[in-house]
């Protein structure tokens, strides 16, 4: 049977129109959605993460009960690890808590905090202090500068900005408490834990403010090298603080603080816009981080900062 050649051309044509089809329905290019970069610092040294974080994953376990406050374990996750602290709640509470996210200084543990949270919650405040990366039960280790330094080279996020990010995450866990404000969260810390808190702060605006305690910035000079100048941006408190306006940031500190200087923490508090506040003792007792002589000034700010001033610190008054 003969086919005449301008059919047979017609037919390969249509084959070829219809292999062409098939193909670009079947393996059509599918739209690439830009993902957001969970970590990220900027030319100008700026570290920042992603405002629409998932749910927290963590768990809760009873720890005790001390007064007239109620204890918990918690367990949450934060970049694939476990991050463990301390919540410290008033066993009863007419209204919705402020919350505090505390940070401690370098390689102390959330036990050894807890005194210092149990002073801010009987104010009638929910406080989570947790053990920082390489602190009691939170896995890790604090490397040195130029470890980490190497990490953010190699593209590897530095575990001074993972503090950040747990701090965030601690942040998120009390917000999507049942029992706390969630316009009256503020992450506070001492020493590391405030440079930790000033930039947590500064990079969520929705965090009501931060206070710092016996804490300053870094006094980096800048180098020739710009990838050296932006990680050390990154980390430097002083770099972050005038972004925290206008929400509320405060200093606590002591003039005779052998570790940091009044002239540091000042330098700091300079570098803040307002509304900001800066809390001076002089207590020559007082070596380094939070003493009972910065109470007052400490319910003042906690005030300043999420109107934490309540009716037991009255109650307390009038039993005195």
């Amino acid at each position: 049977m003969k086919i005449k050649k301008r059919y047979f051309y017609v037919c390969v044509v249509l084959l070829i129109v219809l292999i062409t089809a098939a193909s670009y329905y079947f393996y059509k290019p599918k739209k690439t959605e830009k993902k957001e970069e969970i970590w990220k610092v900027d030319e100008n040294g700026y570290l920042s993460y992603p405002l629409n974080r998932e749910p927290v994953k963590f768990n809760r376990q009873d720890y005790g009960i001390s007064g007239n406050l109620t204890i918990h374990k918690i367990i949450y996750q934060s970049r694939n690890d476990n991050i463990y602290g301390l919540l410290v709640l008033p066993s009863t509470a007419a209204d919705l808590l402020p919350g505090i996210v505390l940070l401690p200084g370098a390689g102390v543990s959330k036990e050894s905090e807890l005194e210092f949270a149990k002073k801010i919650a009987i104010l009638d405040a929910a406080v989570l202090v947790i053990d920082q990366r390489g602190v009691g039960e939170t896995n890790g280790q604090f490397p040195t500068l130029d470890e980490d330094y190497a990490s953010f080279l190699g593209g590897k996020e530095p575990v001074q900005h993972l503090m950040v990010y747990d701090a965030l995450r601690a942040y998120d866990l009390l917000k999507n408490a049942p029992f706390v404000d969630s316009d009256r969260i503020a992450i506070a810390g001492e020493s590391l834990g405030g440079r930790i808190a000033i930039i947590a702060a500064a990079i969520d605006r929705n965090v009501n403010g931060a206070l710092a305690i016996s804490s300053s910035g870094l006094d980096f000079e800048e180098t020739n090298d710009t990838r050296v100048n932006a990680f050390l941006k990154s980390i430097n408190s002083d770099h972050y603080i005038g972004l925290i306006a206008p929400r509320k940031v405060v200093i606590v500190h002591n003039k005779y603080d052998n570790i940091i200087t009044f002239d540091s923490a000042l330098n700091s508090y300079k570098k803040a816009q307002e509304p900001k506040g800066f809390i001076l003792v002089n207590d020559t007792s007082c070596n380094h981080g939070y003493c009972d002589s910065m109470y007052n000034g400490l319910v003042d700010a906690l005030d300043y900062l999420v109107g934490i001033r309540s009716r037991t610190l009255v109650s307390i008054s009038e039993q005195k």
